[in-house]
């Protein structure tokens, strides 16, 4: 049973399906493998070097790591009501003192702990699959797109796969050792994984779970006493975090309706068939972020039944089920070591303690991929019994995450979906075109980008900052009628750029959808287009996905 850093296959080992003979095969799935890692490897450098401009919910993270030092960092809550473990944010702090505060310098620990998880994941996978299954834990975690994105995100997502595959990584080194020096460093190394990932509670405390139970039912009373020598360490440092500061971050209101409309907590208890398929949309979700196993990505306006069939979503939770099934049947201690993760956040989330949604569960895809991988190990076996044939499977896997992961190299406005932004460049493409006697007007969902790059890039406008008028106003036109008090301090004025984000966007602590008059479908932005398009002639505009800029010449009224 391996339990060190081997970087090639053994020959003969307790998880390889060659015979000894067949060396060369085994050597071949070793070359596929160093391969998958590094082209994950060059997806995370290649999008990490494109540079591409904060998100808002990046800025929100990042405006309090240019601003606040160590201690200040400490606080129980950041700004724009933002939450990250502290081992974290000083890393994160550590980087802006060293690198400056743009993009790259804040993505930098991100991407160092995306590139560190392919390459401590492959001693977890070789302890769990067999050579085949290894290609496919490899393949996903180095291409899924949304693993990617997280790896070159300014927020603790990334490092919380990390924590992840580092509690797996240390569970095959340590799970079986009954000496006192093992178990202390096992219960030292998990207790400072707490300082940096607040999911690992989940991961650790699901591992103790299912190691103590295992040795309970099999009465294996030494290894039972000596394993509670990690797991109160464990204990002792999630203790301390809660005290000192989770404890201190209750989720307010606004955020969670804002969980809740978007089905992010389990139904605890299911008390209808309408709560049930509530397991079935989450099953196929997961498929898709984390996992990023999609064939093709549909609008969300497409017949659900068509982009189940898009994204090859059958086939994918038909291999996961069959692996859920395997690992059951293979070793009981490594189906709860892993399942009981798995649980822990279903229950958390019943009982609307955690969210159980895309980015938030970021952390268990190193365990639902070794899942997957079993059950493609499995199903390849059972209807191939050719080594031709069992590459099948592999390759139907990871054609998706291979492909889109491609595609988004090649086409990178693609990247991140929804969360591609715009900030810097709107901002950069007004202040090169800026002439004496203009103004700049910042509409109040685009302040946050607007306010963040002026601190940290420095324009040579300084904008008017568009007040948000929406919980004082009566309805649409009683709140376009106080707009004009804005409008009047753009008086006396050549020209004036018009800048708005274009999305429905609420600022921190809205409920969504409320006021419900400002996000009703009639109101759009083209009305507050249309205010500025009377009072001038439009020049020029710059339009994204994201962020609108339209300027005006006052004088040609």
């Amino acid at each position: 049973m391996p339990t060190s850093f081997n970087v090639t296959f053994p020959e003969v080992s307790k998880n390889s399906e060659l015979p000894p003979s067949d060396g060369r095969v085994n050597k071949e799935w070793t070359t596929v493998v160093w391969i998958l890692i590094g082209v994950g490897v060059f997806f995370r450098l290649f999008h990490f070097l494109d540079n591409r401009s904060l998100y808002v919910d990046e800025i929100f993270l990042a405006t309090s790591l240019v601003k606040m030092n160590f201690l200040e960092l400490t606080a129980p809550m950041l700004e724009y009501e933002q939450k990250a473990p502290l081992g974290f944010l000083w890393i994160e702090r550590l980087m802006v003192l060293l690198f400056g505060t743009g993009e790259m310098a804040l993505r930098l620990f991100p991407l160092i702990c995306g590139i560190a998880s392919l390459f401590l994941f492959l001693p977890v996978a070789r302890y769990f699959l067999k050579p085949i299954g290894v290609v496919v834990a490899i393949g996903v975690l180095a291409a899924a797109p949304p693993l990617i994105y997280h790896a070159v995100e300014a927020k603790q997502y990334s490092t919380e796969l990390l924590s992840t595959v580092i509690a797996l990584f240390l569970y095959i080194r340590f799970h079986e050792k009954l000496a006192l020096p093992p178990l202390i460093l096992w219960g030292l190394s998990g207790a400072v994984l707490l300082w940096f990932s607040f999911s690992s509670i989940f991961i650790l405390a699901g591992m103790a779970f299912g190691v103590c139970l295992h040795y309970l039912l099999n009465k294996e009373w030494r290894h039972l006493f000596r394993s509670i020598i990690p797991f109160s360490m464990w204990l002792v440092s999630f203790g301390a975090v809660y005290f000192l500061f989770t404890h201190k971050h209750g989720e307010a209101a606004w955020l969670l309706h804002w969980f809740k409309i978007r089905h992010s907590f389990m139904p605890f208890p299911p008390t209808s068939l309408s709560d049930l398929t509530w397991f079935f949309q989450k099953s196929f979700s997961i498929l898709h972020h984390p996992l990023g196993l999609s064939w093709l990505d549909l609008s969300p306006s497409t017949h659900p039944v068509v982009r189940v069939i898009a994204r090859m979503s059958l086939l994918h939770l038909a291999v996961l089920a069959v692996g859920f099934a395997a690992l059951y049947r293979k070793d009981r201690k490594y189906f709860m070591v892993l399942v009981f993760p798995i649980l822990l956040v279903l229950l958390a989330s019943g009982l609307e303690l955690y969210p159980f949604m895309d980015r938030l569960i970021v952390f268990l895809a190193p365990v639902l991929i070794i899942v997957l991988a079993l059950g493609c190990e499995k199903l390849s076996a059972f209807f191939f019994k050719t080594a031709k044939g069992r590459i099948i499977l592999p390759v139907l896997l990871l054609l998706g995450p291979l492909a889109n992961a491609t595609h988004q190299v090649i086409n990178r406005e693609l990247f991140g979906d929804y969360k591609k932004s715009y900030q810097v460049e709107t901002l950069l493409y007004i202040d090169e075109r800026y002439q004496e006697g203009d103004a700049v007007y910042i509409y109040w969902n685009d302040l946050v980008g607007y306010r963040y790059y002026k601190d940290t890039r420095g324009f040579r406008f300084e904008a008017v900052e568009g007040e948000d008028y929406r919980y004082v106003a009566k309805g649409k036109a009683d709140y376009y009628n106080k707009l004009k008090a804005d409008f009047e301090k753009l008086r006396g004025n050549k020209r004036v750029w018009l800048v708005y984000s274009n999305r429905i966007w609420s600022d921190i602590g809205d409920f969504d959808g409320q006021p419900a008059w400002y996000y009703s479908p009639d109101n759009t932005r083209d009305i507050l287009y249309k205010e500025f398009s009377a009072i001038g002639k439009e020049t020029d505009t710059y339009k994204t996905t994201e962020v609108n800029v339209h300027l005006f010449d006052l004088e040609e009224r």
